[in-house]
């Protein structure tokens, strides 16, 4: 069976909050940027393909890595929007560049599994959080 799967604003958009405006807040990191769009566009993956699962070991050691980096960056690991601006823009501008590189605008379900199977041969951070089930 054959859908439309339509790939707007992934569920990283969700993880933005109002934070206070502080004189102290930072510019959002690249690498977090880059794990809030590699968390939610495998999640949006497997949801859309059956032949996908989200690795859930995968997920938490990525987590732990995150909250190191964080932690050694200066940023609160428990709460990092409270002194982070937002992002919203680079985080929609990384997740646009995801949807074109696979032309996900309006893909067909076999072509959502593809685009994680390429995601997982490439070894994208993206890929790293997927993994292949036998159907």
């Amino acid at each position: 069976m054959s859908s439309v799967v339509k790939f707007g604003p992934f569920a990283a958009a969700t993880f933005l909050v109002a934070a206070p405006a502080l004189a102290d807040m930072r510019p959002m990191p690249d690498y977090f940027v880059s794990a809030l769009v590699a968390t939610s566009a495998a999640q949006s993956l497997a949801l859309s393909c059956a032949e996908l699962r989200v690795d859930p070991l995968a997920v938490i050691q990525a987590s732990e890595a995150l909250q190191m980096k964080l932690e050694a960056d200066g940023f609160n690991s428990k709460d990092p929007f409270v002194d982070m601006e937002s992002g919203e823009a680079q985080l929609t501008k990384a997740q646009q560049v995801f949807a074109d590189k696979h032309q996900l605008e309006t893909a067909s379900g076999e072509a959502v599994c593809a685009a994680g199977r390429s995601e997982i041969s490439q070894g994208s951070d993206i890929g790293a959080l997927l993994v292949e089930v036998a159907q």
